[in-house]
């Protein structure tokens, strides 16, 4: 049982130093929870303030729109039954890799043909209340520089008539002018007419016109255009783009795939156009050549009498028409040669050219692949990119291998060419016997029939490659048109009010949690409160400051009611309680007044409690033990004579000597 008592007093122990702890330290929630709702109208008045400083201040800030599309990209599975597939035996079907697609969306140079085609390097804004407005298409004005634009600059333009405006440049000298005349500025000539749009709605106001180099806003939209799958498996790319005004945005999308489809289409027809001079130069060339000889055999028929000639020796013809086309196909074979050798690195291989080496036509396709894709990244990126160092590594290797290719090739037929040069002197030994007029004939004819042969070659290869440029499919079909889209985007109204009335609820709270955070620090008592909260020790009562304009250190009174008075009268009232409990045989009390430091009140609290009892005719005898300052005998008179120090040292020992009676009152004794 006792084991039990005592762990009961040490959990209460503990829980009371807990409780002192707490109350010691920290901030106290349940008053600050008191103060906010004291103080409910700073609350009210705070967020009132912040609801309209945030009105306000969305009020000033930009718009900003969002428009979607979706394009679907032409692949190989996408695109049956078009154009290109029809004719793929032909060689004209062309594959998209979807990886590359939104690269070639995100070009600068494409978008730079959507800048110019638009004019969204001339921007026009009017002030609407707190900010200003992007009026795409709705300008009441147009501003047209008659020069290229190298470095941007803001003109601001007020209508102030019909015929009239005044203008200034980058916040300069105001001038005036007349609609449709050529004004000179420092950025070059501008003409500023009036549009459609225009009435006497807009007169004397401000027109802010941002103009820029077409390059630069090319640029700043393409970082700002997003192209992403539309999932894994898809052939579908969706395009986001965001802007300051919804029409801009829908307009910049749906020119953006009109743009990317006409260079996928450049793209396709550039080897064409390349292939095309080669051909018709070489059937020029031919076509020469066989008027020649189609005059010369008609000549040497007229004047042969002995046809049979003509078809009697085919076999030998025919050795001698090896030796002509192995010819050809080694002139032929040296000139494309010659032309690679001398090429820059990043021109295009003539295709189609007629000679019969697959090998070498694939190698010279894959070529020309690289130059297409290596020419696309030059045209954003610099010299300095890793991956037009990779390609262009690749093409040098490339080409390097095609002109060992034609070379080997080359060799080969020279081989051949070798070997039917061999056959064409026994063919032409077996013909030494035959008229000359018949071995005039036969080379003439020979020499006809090679060339025709070769002429309708190409003109076969011209007539397929005139298809490939004639075809002329996009690389993209739209799925979803871009669509004007009025919601903005950037945060809205009611969100920024809503915003701004949770910060109007949070300062004052912040600043009354501050106010006890500050006082939190302050370990002076100030109530009875926190008094009770760091002991258990009862309060006899309170006293109140004494007045400023009080003199002395006495202050209650026999007959006064004030505050002080009855401060004092509660304390003797509730002491003469506690007393009485632990005085049960009537000897006198003894009360001892002590504190931490000097000045904090013993001496005052003394003299006038003790005067209080006295009032209700009790005696009082108050010993001064204050040896080094003594300021109770101050108070009371008595500073001469014989004190507690004397008898206690033995210097006085009559008891009597030592107590100065009714200095203040008659019951009012002092040592």
């Amino acid at each position: 049982m006792q084991h039990i008592i005592q762990e009961d007093l040490v959990a209460k122990a503990a829980a009371l130093e807990k409780k002192k702890k707490r109350a010691r330290t920290g901030v106290k929630w349940d008053r600050l929870f008191l103060a906010c709702a004291y103080n409910w109208y700073w609350f009210v008045l705070s967020m009132v303030v912040c609801a309209c400083i945030a009105y306000l201040y969305g009020k000033t800030l930009p718009q900003f729109y969002i428009a979607r599309s979706s394009i679907l990209v032409r692949t190989k599975d996408s695109s049956q039954g078009s154009p290109s597939m029809t004719f793929s035996d032909l060689g004209l079907a062309t594959v998209n890799y979807i990886p590359n697609e939104p690269h070639k969306l995100k070009s600068s140079r494409v978008m730079e043909v959507v800048v110019n085609t638009l004019g969204l390097n001339v921007q026009y804004y009017l002030r609407m209340f707190l900010r200003d407005e992007n009026i795409y298409k709705n300008t009441p004005v147009q501003v047209t520089p008659l020069h290229e634009v190298t470095t941007g600059f803001n003109i601001t333009i007020v209508p102030k008539s019909d015929d009239e405006y005044e203008f200034c440049i980058n916040q300069g000298t105001w001038k005036k002018a007349h609609f449709g005349n050529k004004i000179n500025t420092d950025y070059g000539p501008l003409a500023i007419t009036k549009t459609q749009k225009f009435s006497d709605y807009y007169f004397d106001k401000d027109l802010n016109v941002r103009i820029s180099n077409p390059s630069a806003t090319a640029r700043s939209f393409a970082s700002g255009l997003i192209v992403e799958l539309a999932d894994t498996h898809s052939d579908v790319l969706n395009l986001i783009i965001r802007g300051e005004n919804p029409q801009m945005c829908a307009d910049i999308l749906n020119e953006l795939v009109v743009a990317y489809n006409q260079e996928g289409i450049n793209d396709k027809t550039q080897v064409a156009r390349s292939t095309n001079a080669f051909i018709e130069e070489r059937v020029a060339d031919l076509s020469k050549d066989l008027s020649g000889v189609d005059n010369e055999v008609a000549i040497l028929t007229a004047n042969t009498v002995n046809s049979r000639m003509l078809g009697g020796e085919s076999n030998n013809m025919n050795r001698l028409n090896q030796t002509e086309d192995l010819s050809l196909e080694i002139n032929l074979a040296a000139q494309i040669r010659n032309f690679i050798a001398g090429m820059s690195p990043t021109d295009l291989i003539p295709a189609n050219t007629g000679m019969n080496n697959s090998g070498i036509s694939g190698q010279i396709e894959r070529y020309n692949e690289n130059v297409r894709e290596y020419q696309k990244i030059a045209a954003t990126s610099s010299n300095e990119n890793p991956v037009m160092k990779e390609l262009m590594t690749t093409m040098t290797t490339s080409r390097a291998n095609i002109i060992a290719s034609l070379d080997n090739y080359m060799s080969t037929l020279r081989t051949k060419q070798s070997q039917a040069e061999r056959q064409r002197s026994q063919a032409q030994s077996s013909m030494m016997a035959n008229p000359a007029q018949e071995k005039a004939i036969t080379e003439v004819t020979r020499q006809q029939k090679i060339k025709e042969e070769l002429y309708l070659y190409l003109l076969n290869k011209r007539e397929e490659n005139a298809l490939q440029m004639a075809i002329t499919e996009p690389n993209a079909k739209v799925m979803e048109p871009a669509l004007p889209n009025p919601s903005p985007v950037t945060a809205q109204m009611p969100r920024m009010v809503l915003t701004g009335m949770v910060i109007g609820l949070l300062i004052p709270a912040f600043v009354l949690y501050g106010v006890f955070w500050y006082f939190s620090l302050d370990k002076t008592i100030h109530t009875r409160r926190e008094v009770e909260e760091v002991c258990d020790i009862p309060i006899l009562g309170e006293l109140p400051a004494k007045k400023s304009n009080v003199t002395g250190e006495i202050v209650v009174n026999e007959t006064s009611n004030d505050r002080m008075n009855e401060a004092f009268r509660i304390v003797r009232n509730n002491l003469d309680f506690v007393t009485a409990q632990n005085n049960s045989n009537g000897e006198a009390t003894v009360i001892q007044f002590t504190s931490t430091m000097s000045g904090e009140g013993k001496s005052f609290v003394a003299v006038n409690l003790a005067l209080s009892y006295t009032y209700v005719n009790k005696k009082v005898i108050v010993v001064d033990l204050d040896l080094r300052k003594g300021k109770f005998s101050e108070y009371v008179g008595v500073q001469d004579g014989s004190g507690a120090s004397a008898y206690l040292s033995g210097k006085e020992t009559d008891l009597n000597k030592v107590i100065h009676r009714g200095p203040l009152h008659e019951g009012f004794d002092i040592i």
